[in-house]
């Protein structure tokens, strides 16, 4: 027994005759009887009276065909909800961003846009995801993640990029240690000191490689793993500096103070969204990239005026 046999029970037992049924059905007539009969075969019962006047329901067809269309309907419903479950795949968002890169609220893009946009998009599925500014764009690259926040220019032949912002650098010192009195730090200040571990190998650690290289000098990287925890902890007992974003020293953190690179070494980072060169944007993507222009230019407003 299969759907198609259903459906021309179905269609025959409403038009009264194989000859109309097979009509509604763009098949022969041959062809809509045959299968019907079929059907009745593997039933072991006869559904229609067949005479010449046309067909008529047995009373065991009378008493199948609401099963039948029952078993039709279940079918439509289960195509139904293959299309929607395939158009909330469709409507699913992966988006990563660089570890640090983003505060969880304020001015400006943060994690709150993040979260505003999931709350006005009920039916969609933003996924979310924080990893290093390199990992982020290996995830884009093999499509992973849709879009991605990340720092640094990435390579404009595998990569789109639109920069939003640009990024900071303070150094984050203990509290008690002299260079925290300084109004600036200079890279060469910073030349018998352990710094914690920039998050990955991208823009940020070849900058402060080429500041330090200016005067002579390599960074003295110590060797401990990566987290904001980890960071804040190295920095608070004194085992030495962090070169953080500025974000961070607008929430106090005990045991740190946050001071600016000198005007000499002072730079800039990029910060924007990569996606992967010539992949079509879901319409979903292209909204979450509205919302985070809105945000970052809502930022930029800001600091004009100021």
């Amino acid at each position: 027994m299969d759907l198609r046999q259903i459906e021309y029970f179905c269609l025959a037992s409403k038009a009264g005759s194989f000859s109309a049924a097979a009509k509604s059905a763009f098949v022969t007539q041959q062809t809509l009887s045959a299968s019907v009969a079929a059907l009745e075969g593997e039933l072991g019962m006869p559904l229609f009276h067949r005479r010449r006047q046309g067909i008529q329901l047995t009373d065991f067809g009378g008493a199948f065909l609401p099963k039948a269309v029952a078993v039709l309907e279940a079918a439509r419903s289960a195509e139904s909800f293959a299309a929607q479950w395939k158009e909330s795949t469709h409507g699913a968002v992966a988006f990563a961003y660089a570890t640090a890169s983003l505060q969880d609220e304020g001015t400006g893009f943060t994690l709150a846009t993040l979260r505003d946009f999931r709350a006005t998009h009920a039916g969609a599925d933003l996924r979310v995801f924080e990893l290093t500014s390199d990992s982020c764009l290996a995830a884009v690259e093999r499509g992973s993640v849709d879009m991605a926040f990340v720092v640094g220019r990435p390579d404009p032949s595998v990569f789109e990029f639109e920069q939003i912002a640009e990024g900071n650098l303070l150094v984050a010192v203990p509290a008690s240690h002299p260079l925290a009195e300084r109004q600036a730090i200079s890279f060469a200040d910073l030349a018998e000191v352990d710094l914690f571990p920039v998050p990955d190998l991208n823009i940020s650690y070849h900058r402060i490689v080429e500041g330090f290289a200016r005067y002579g000098l390599a960074p003295r990287y110590a060797p401990v793993p990566f987290s904001l925890d980890h960071a804040r902890e190295f920095v608070r007992s004194g085992r030495g500096v962090d070169f953080s974003p500025a974000h961070n020293a607008e929430m106090p953190h005990e045991g740190i103070a946050y001071v600016p690179l000198t005007e000499e070494d002072s730079f800039t980072l990029p910060l924007g969204l990569a996606s992967k060169l010539g992949v079509p944007e879901k319409p979903l993507v292209g909204e979450l990239r509205e919302a985070i222009r809105r945000a970052a230019c809502e930022e930029n407003g800001r600091a004009g005026k100021r």
